[in-house]
């Protein structure tokens, strides 16, 4: 057969059986110096080719980071929702002076009728306070305290000259007893405007006590939560700030300025239920 007279069809049929042929060949070759060197040779042979594979395919990899990705995003989008849910409910404490009007704390409803607490020691005797809903400034009227928790209670007072909700949002309140060590964990603040800080559950304090408010007959606990820390920086936290878990949920009220520990807020719907019994409203021991 003369090789000159192929046709291209048959040219390109006898490259690729060149090829291949030559393909068998070398690795017959490969395999059997393979086996004949030495060990040092054949790792470092196998470390270029497993290093080789990893560069050209990182599957793997590119679906871990993925994942992570995916995790990043729900949690702030979760961050975001939480804040969404509390902008009608978070409120911050004025307390009208002749002088003007002076940022005492923060305090969130906490019953429709728009009942909100607060840390009872952003109040003094005498003040005249005030919150802003929507840009309208409503009256508040100091009607309990709880004395053992250092909280307070107060409503909005109705004024004929302007016209304001009857039907508040309330917040979710949530058992501290659902809460984990190193979960994540939402505050708010801001004096002017609403600002987000998110941390972590980083200890509790707990205590073997009687806790008379967990529910309307004395229960005894073993473990009762006195205080939840957080990670939080102490500099951001003012009183009556509310501690959120990613679900929209408060699980803990600040009463101490400059610190970054709550205490268990699951004690409020008993303190409700007392106050909207009582006429006029009293002390809550």
């Amino acid at each position: 057969m003369d090789i000159e007279k192929l046709t291209k069809a048959q040219t390109v049929l006898l490259t690729l059986l060149v090829s291949f042929v030559t393909s068998i060949a070398t690795g017959i070759v490969t395999v059997t110096l393979m086996d004949q060197a030495p060990p040092a040779i054949t790792q470092t042979i196998q470390r270029v080719v497993t290093k080789t594979i990893e560069t050209v395919a990182p599957e793997n990899t590119q679906t871990a980071s993925a994942k992570n990705d995916i995790v990043v995003v729900k949690e702030q989008n979760s961050v975001a929702d939480v804040v969404d849910k509390m902008k009608e409910i978070f409120v911050r404490i004025v307390n009208k002076t002749e002088s003007g009007e002076i940022f005492v704390g923060f305090g969130f409803f906490v019953d429709k009728s728009g009942i909100l607490v607060t840390d009872s020691s952003n109040l003094v005797e005498g003040g005249n306070y005030a919150v802003y809903i929507e840009d309208k400034k409503i009256d508040l009227q100091k009607i309990s305290i709880n004395e053992s928790k250092h909280v307070a209670y107060l409503k909005v007072v109705q004024n004929d000259s302007q016209i304001f909700k009857t039907f508040f949002k309330e917040a979710n309140i949530a058992s501290s007893d659902s809460l984990k060590l190193g979960q994540s964990i939402v505050v708010l603040g801001g004096i002017e405007s609403t600002e987000v800080f998110t941390g972590i559950v980083s200890g509790f304090v707990r205590d073997s006590v009687s806790d008379n408010t967990a529910s309307t007959t004395s229960e005894i606990k073993d473990l009762v939560t006195l205080a939840i820390k957080t990670n939080i920086s102490p500099t951001s936290v003012f009183g009556g700030a509310p501690m959120l878990n990613l679900k929209g949920e408060v699980v803990g009220i600040n009463v101490e300025t400059g610190t970054n520990s709550f205490i268990p807020i699951d004690f409020v719907s008993f303190d409700i239920k007392n106050i909207l019994s009582q006429d006029p409203p009293k002390k809550v021991d």
